[in-house]
């Protein structure tokens, strides 16, 4: 066999998984809910209210809590005193790494959660 045959079968792979849709069904509700390219795009423009949106509010929340630095916190009677300059562009890869990677992280979400994958 060729190894390089195989490393790029399995690129293939990890591809057709983050590229692929997908829909997922909660087996109680039967709420059915897609994942796929798209959720990049959906992510990236409206950011944690797309993952509130979708059931995950965990990640909603982390990104939330990733684009605080970009708020400039400053509080004149302390020592606190953070502004882009000292995190440069911190908040900015983060919500770009939360969107992209939508379609990965909510189908973990799905899966853990134990919603059915519809063919």
């Amino acid at each position: 066999m060729n190894p390089k045959a195989i490393t790029a079968a399995g690129y293939a792979d990890y591809a057709a998984l983050y590229l692929q849709p997908r829909r997922f069904q909660d087996p109680i509700l039967k709420i059915t809910e897609t994942v796929g390219v798209q959720s990049v795009l959906w992510a990236f423009v409206f950011g944690p209210l797309f993952y509130w949106k979708k059931g995950a509010r965990t990640w909603g929340a982390l990104m939330a809590l990733a684009a605080v630095p970009a708020l400039e916190i400053s509080h004149d009677g302390s020592g606190i005193h953070i502004t882009l300059s000292e995190i440069p562009y911190l908040s900015a890869v983060l919500w770009a790494l939360f969107a992209f990677l939508a379609p990965v992280l909510l189908t973990m979400h799905y899966r853990h959660k134990r919603w059915i994958e519809l063919p």
